[in-house]
Order: structure tokens, then C-alpha cells, then sequence
């Protein structure tokens, strides 16, 4: 059984332990699609930008400007807003999962409907 001291000692007679720094990659096609993410045993690719933790999580909102070799901003927004509001007609959806909209030939034993809000 060892003392703390000789524990301390011990400890102390080896290197310090200091983590090889994580490099966040996006890899992509020559389209500018990302295709694979890595931050640790990278693949042998020249096709990828280092980014933050941050855009890393968050890879699918991005896509690279090839040419530029830039990430920009993919815009998902398409215009159309269609506020909904639950009723007893309408679009059939499982119950307090409103996103889980059920097609004509569907069941599912709870089930509320929306319809939209003019």
C-alpha cells in the first residue's frame, strides 16, 4: 500500500499527458455537398474545411462554395408559413406528436386532427 506521498512521488515521475488538439472537418464533393464529418482519424481526403464545434453539430445547414472553398449558409426557408391550429377535421396526427401527420390509409389508436389558421 502506498502513502500519498509516494503516490505523489510516483505520479509525478511521468510525463504530462496533454491530448493532441481536436480538428472538426467537413468533407466535400466536388458539388460542395458535404459528404462526411470527422474530428478525430481523419481520412486521407484534400477535399475538407476546418471548422469550429459549433458548425460541426450543426453540418446539415451548411454546404461548401467549392470554387471559394467557404461554407455558406443553406437557406431552408421557402416562403410558405401555414399556421395551424387543432380542430376536429383536417390533417390527421398522432396525439401531442403534431409533426407525425398520418396518411389516409393510417391508423393509430390516438390520433388529433389541425386544420389551418386563416
Amino acid at each position: 500500500m502506498f502513502t500519498e506521498e509516494e503516490f505523489l512521488k510516483a505520479l509525478s515521475a511521468f510525463d504530462e499527458i496533454i491530448p493532441d488538439p481536436i480538428e472538426y472537418r467537413l468533407h466535400y464533393n466536388d458539388l460542395g455537398d458535404i459528404i462526411m464529418c470527422s474530428y478525430q482519424n481523419h481520412p486521407a481526403s484534400t477535399q475538407y474545411l476546418i471548422v469550429d464545434q459549433k458548425i460541426y453539430n450543426n453540418y446539415t445547414k451548411y454546404r461548401i462554395n467549392v470554387a471559394q472553398k467557404k461554407l455558406e449558409k443553406v437557406v431552408f426557408d421557402l416562403g410558405i408559413s401555414v399556421k395551424l391550429k387543432r380542430s376536429n377535421r383536417g390533417y390527421a396526427v398522432v396525439k401531442n406528436h403534431a409533426g407525425l401527420i398520418l396518411e389516409s390509409n393510417e391508423e393509430h389508436k390516438d390520433i388529433e386532427y389541425y386544420e389551418a389558421n386563416n
